[in-house]
């Protein structure tokens, strides 16, 4: 009775919501196979609704504890990460490119295109 509801529920939240949300499944992610709405969609489909809601929240946790491990994973790399996405960190390397500092306009001829420089100094 509440086991074709639920289903149709599942396949609209894997077609309509789950690719807009950009990210996947955590458990997915970590362990491979299918993600916790295909799990429960399989789940129910089987063993009914009633039975599947034990397993299904505890593949949610599951899901939440590999969710942390990813988010932990991830703030361990942050601080690289963050240093990859300022621009003099990937500003070319230039002999002879003349970055203006500061009011005074004197110019820094430096290769290294130091933080003071526009991110396109080289095209001056």
């Amino acid at each position: 009775m509440l086991r074709q509801p639920a289903l149709s529920a599942i396949v609209a939240y894997q077609r309509y919501l789950s690719p807009r949300k950009g990210y996947g499944c955590a458990y997915r992610l970590t362990h491979g196979g299918t993600g916790c709405s295909g799990f429960a969609k399989h789940t129910i489909a089987n063993f009914g609704l009633l039975k599947a809601v034990p397993l299904i929240l505890r593949r949610f946790a599951d899901c939440k504890q590999a969710a942390t491990a990813l988010a932990d994973r991830s703030e361990d790399d942050a601080p690289k990460r963050e240093e990859k996405t300022r621009w003099y960190h990937y500003c070319d390397p230039c002999t002879g490119c003349s970055c203006p500092r500061g009011k005074s306009g004197s110019a820094d001829t430096s290769p290294d295109c130091s933080p003071d420089c526009s991110p396109d100094c080289c095209s001056l």
